[in-house]
């Protein structure tokens, strides 16, 4: 039996202003593939081992991986496909194919870039299984549940079972390819969105449903609560129920579980927002450190820009005292610390270097402390292993405030992204995390006291403020938002 694994990894903010580029994917290609996934957290190890545990002849065939953001461009999306195409062709002979996928990539023309990839590997390799795992904040579609023979998502929220995920696809996909189960699965979903913030797995209501799916004794059920900053058809909250040989047992899990989900949706707030002011005035009462900020309206895991200079500013206004580190995406400040070079001292503008929708760039006068360039390991728990490159970068201080500078978008939720460039994000006062969740398996000491910031941005928190146009949805504000045409 041989099974090939596939993964095209990018999660869409129809929202942002910054593109996605074909070089902003880290591609890998068969053996090179499994080589440099080889124990990271990711679908792709994990079905790679669970395929070799069972006994079959795993083929890794293509690998590509970019960091959340706008729509993808036309010609990256054509390229990717293209790839996908090539590589399945020269795999040889398969019996079955793992195909890992976000589930809420979309492209300049393409609502649906997720379905349009399943279906591409659908038209090459005919009737055999294709076995889809998702990202919990996918936005599965009627068309991905067609062309799927199975279809799965993560469990947790914030992320840490990609591995796990990969493992539990794989052996859904070789139990059903030997005949030991008979997978059958149903979709359901509900015109709603929640904020990223009200996800969380582990406590709360997400978490009850979770507990309320586990008790049903089927062979998988996948909560996708959706990426609430998609402005696409179809979306909104997403149950697959799949059971053992029982299509109506699946129908019924989903629409049981999606109503729950519906009756429940009051309860899916986020936790409290707080201004700049009220969050320097928190951090000097607690004894937390780092005390952690939360700047997830400009979160680069949720595609935004990642380029906002607000707690910049906010650190120079309000912050005296208490040393603040954070990252801020802006190139050209980039070129001039690199053409200053270590030790000088410049005067530059930060931030608004993409997105001017809502900040200008910020002056401000520091030093160069160090500037540098290359990829790295992420170390955080929920993408362990993988390798990530923010471009060139340069740490520039100015009185109490440390500034990551990048040329491409970081993961600031990971403490590697600080640590390459020689800075310990937990030797600080103030950590500001350009993150909606994930950063909080990262630095569980002080999770607990972690805020949220009260600023606009493209992965804004407040989603009744965002401009829909397709389709209405209900929020967690007890509001309905209606197309604005």
């Amino acid at each position: 039996m041989r099974i090939g694994v596939a993964s095209v990894m990018q999660e869409t903010n129809t929202f942002s202003v910054k593109p996605c580029q074909w070089q902003d994917f880290t591609t890998a290609v068969g053996e090179d593939a499994a080589r440099r996934l080889q124990g990271t957290n990711s679908e792709f190890a994990g079905a790679l081992e669970a395929l070799s545990e069972l006994g079959v002849e795993a083929v890794p065939v293509f690998y590509a991986w970019a960091l959340p953001s706008g729509r993808v461009e036309r010609e990256a999306f054509r390229r990717l496909e293209s790839e996908l195409a090539r590589t399945l062709a020269g795999a040889g002979p398969l019996d079955g194919l793992v195909l890992s996928l976000h589930g809420a990539m979309a492209t300049d023309d393409i609502d649906d870039a997720d379905q349009a990839l399943i279906e591409t590997c659908r038209r090459l390799l005919g009737q055999i299984p294709i076995a889809v795992c998702l990202d919990l904040h996918a936005n599965v579609t009627a068309g991905m549940i067609e062309a799927a023979s199975l279809l799965i998502g993560y469990r947790t929220d914030p992320h840490v079972d990609m591995a796990d995920t990969g493992q539990r696809i794989a052996r859904l996909l070789v139990g059903l390819l030997q005949g030991t189960v008979k997978p059958t699965f149903a979709l359901e979903k509900r015109a709603m969105i929640i904020p990223a913030e009200a996800m969380n797995t582990s406590t709360g209501v997400l978490a009850e449903i979770r507990r309320a799916a586990d008790m049903l004794g089927l062979l998988d059920v996948s909560l996708f609560p959706v990426q609430p900053w998609l402005d696409v058809p179809e979306h909104g909250f997403g149950i697959v129920a799949t059971a053992d040989g029982d299509l109506q047992a699946a129908i019924d899990a989903a629409k049981s579980l999606a109503d729950e989900v519906w009756n429940q949706r009051e309860r899916f707030v986020v936790p409290r927002l707080v201004t700049a002011p009220e969050a320097y005035a928190m951090a000097r009462s607690s004894s937390a450190r780092p005390f952690l900020v939360a700047e997830s309206a400009d979160a680069p895991t949720a595609g935004a820009a990642g380029d906002s200079p607000a707690m910049v500013e906010a650190a120079v206004r309000y912050g005296d005292g208490l040393e603040t580190m954070l990252t801020l995406v802006d190139p050209l400040a980039v070129a001039r610390c690199h053409a200053a070079g270590a030790g000088a001292n410049i005067s530059t503008t930060v931030g608004a270097a993409m997105d001017q929708r809502y900040w200008h760039p910020f002056p401000l006068e520091g030093t160069v402390e160090s500037v540098g360039a290359g990829e790295f390991k992420l170390e955080g728990v929920g993408y362990h292993g993988l390798e990530v490159s923010m471009g060139r970068w340069a740490v520039l201080r100015s009185r109490n405030v440390t500034v990551l500078v990048t040329e491409r978008t970081v993961m600031s939720s990971d403490p590697s992204c600080f640590r390459h460039a020689g800075l310990d994000p937990f030797d600080t006062d103030v950590l500001v995390v350009k993150s909606c969740s994930d950063f909080r398996p990262n630095y569980l000491e002080s999770e607990r006291e972690a805020v949220t910031l009260d600023v606009p941005g493209a992965a804004t928190p407040r989603l009744d403020r965002l401009l829909f146009k397709h389709g209405q949805r209900w929020t967690a504000t007890g509001s309905a938002i209606s197309p604005q045409m």
